[in-house]
């Protein structure tokens, strides 16, 4: 299912950045902490905030019912072609988390993969806000981000006053000593 708020504004020559990729070694913690959520529930609910198709490929085995958002949904299109496995129950939706109206409590996993560099830092609070608003209280948000060293602990102090920190892992390290964390996280 395809919903949409507008058209795309431009064509993309690429379909997904190298440099942002999650590890062979992050997608085998993605897939072993949703394992242990999905033997609890019989039919999860994912959201999947950006079109990673390495995501949406561990939604498509727990047969999960996932709604992808995208700020263009060309993107979502041409990064399903990436993937070796599709979900038949996957439904994709244009725009922000901040601004689409979701359901309060409808999702089981929220998975953020290296999205907050493209929430503008005076909108992250209310980012924060509202993932805690339609994760359900047993859920799990998994984010993993471009984390600089200097800010870590600033950064966890915002992502604290509205979740409790779970599991920290480590992926992998960058240039500029940016690292990509992978958080665990249970609503407040």
């Amino acid at each position: 299912m395809k919903l949409g708020a507008g058209k795309s504004m431009a064509k993309r020559e690429h379909y997904h950045t190298s440099l942002t990729l999650p590890t062979a070694n992050e997608l085998n913690i993605f897939l072993e902490y949703i394992k242990n959520i999905s033997s609890k529930k019989s039919k999860p609910r994912f959201l999947i905030i950006g079109s990673s198709p390495e995501l949406r490929e561990i939604a498509a085995k727990f047969k999960a019912k996932t709604t992808v958002i995208a700020n263009d949904l060309e993107i979502i299109e041409r990064t399903t072609k990436l993937m070796k496995i599709k979900n038949e129950d996957e439904e994709w939706l244009e725009g922000s988390i901040i601004n689409l109206p979701l359901k309060k409590g409808s999702f089981d996993v929220i998975f953020s993969d290296n999205i907050l560099s493209n929430v503008p830092p005076f909108n992250r609070e209310i980012f924060y806000k509202k993932m805690k608003e339609i994760i359900k209280k047993d859920g799990i948000v998994i984010l993993r981000s471009v984390v600089f060293k200097k800010t870590a602990k600033a950064f966890e102090r915002k992502l604290t006053k509205y979740f409790k920190i779970l599991r920290k892992d480590f992926g992998k390290e960058g240039l500029f000593s940016e690292y990509f964390p992978i958080y665990f996280l249970k609503p407040k």
